[in-house]
């Protein structure tokens, strides 16, 4: 078990304004938040706050060379559309996004989905290794980009995990990624599944945090109609009382943290 005051410091930074008489009051508020110290040692984060056995993710970054950009596009809806709709492998696109505001405006990203969880990703990985489309998929691509990079995610529990279906256009998309400082998954979890709460259903599209590449990252990602309607949306957020003290204790984990603002390609799934 941890110690007593190491104990008590972890409760006051997760409830800081409550009044933790003893140790022993902070022990039974963090087994009724996250468990037992026990558990804890037999459960990973992605156990407690994701669940791999279903699904999991893979986020593609892409930054094209701006001589290529139609060329880059038209390969990957030729080769990303194709791969989606086959049937023997199951791999699907969820969303194409090029950066319209950002740290690198050559940047293309996508959100690709495995269904059945590390299973199917290995059955995936193993197909398009021997298949030979593909593969003149991925030799074209190095012609066109000068870096690329990918992260396996996890989605969040306590996101609507039908935020993803809508097909409805919704225009502009914001993606928040934050890196926290290690050990601070859990309790980011804990305060965002009450900070979700406050933030319209129709904004809200997804969350996940990272589980192979970069590590201790966590992705948020939002649709509005346009630039109003973020402003105004967010803004609404901070009328609602709660909202602001969810901000003031997620802040402190964070490292470091980028804000992208995306138009969703012709051939995205989410529109």
């Amino acid at each position: 078990p941890l110690p007593e005051i190491e104990m008590s410091v972890i409760m006051r930074r997760v409830l800081p304004g409550a009044r933790l008489r003893s140790s022993k009051t902070c022990l039974h508020l963090s087994r009724s938040l996250f468990g037992s110290p026990k558990q804890w040692k037999k459960e990973s984060q992605s156990k407690v706050l994701g669940d791999v056995s279903s699904q999991v993710f893979e986020l593609q970054v892409h930054t094209v060379k701006p001589e290529y950009t139609e060329q880059y596009l038209q390969t990957a809806e030729e080769n990303m559309m194709s791969v989606s709709s086959r049937s023997d492998i199951p791999l699907e696109l969820v969303g194409s996004w090029t950066t319209e505001i950002g740290s690198n405006l050559d940047q293309s990203i996508h959100l690709w989905r495995y269904k059945g969880g590390y299973s199917t990703m290995d059955e995936v990985l193993g197909k398009l290794k021997n298949d030979k489309l593909w593969e003149k998929y991925q030799y074209d691509l190095k012609q066109q980009i000068t870096a690329r990079s990918n992260q396996v995610l996890v989605a969040f529990t306590f996101w609507d995990p039908t935020a993803l279906e809508l097909k409805s256009p919704r225009g502009l998309y914001e993606l928040r990624t934050y890196t926290l400082k290690p050990g601070g998954l859990i309790e980011w979890g804990h305060m965002w599944m009450q900070g979700i709460k406050y933030r319209k259903k129709e904004e809200a599209v997804g969350g996940w945090f990272s589980q192979i590449g970069e590590m201790h990252v966590v992705h948020h990602l939002w649709a509005y109609k346009n630039h109003v309607d973020r402003h105004e949306t967010r803004q609404a957020a901070w009328e609602m009382p709660g909202w602001d003290e969810c901000v003031l204790r997620t802040v402190p984990l964070i490292r470091h943290m980028e804000a992208r603002i995306m138009t969703p390609t012709v051939f995205s799934p989410l529109q």
